[in-house]
């Protein structure tokens, strides 16, 4: 590949960010205390947790009470 080539393939791909092991386990102990699982059946549960884990990884994992 052509130096110039390479340049604008690597400027213009936005490879997602990877979080650290420990920021991944914290909000997802963090998630689990928010969020317990619920008896076999219901599923909203789930759906909240993950949606606190993501809110937990977007907020670097400082969530206030």
């Amino acid at each position: 590949m052509r130096p110039l080539a390479a340049a604008l393939v690597s400027s213009t791909a936005n490879p997602a960010q990877a979080i650290s092991a420990e920021l991944a386990k914290r909000c997802r102990e963090m998630a689990v205390r928010a969020h317990p699982p619920q008896p076999a059946g219901t599923t909203a549960y789930a759906a909240a947790e993950r949606t606190y884990f993501r809110e937990c990884v977007a907020r670097d994992g400082n969530m206030q009470k």
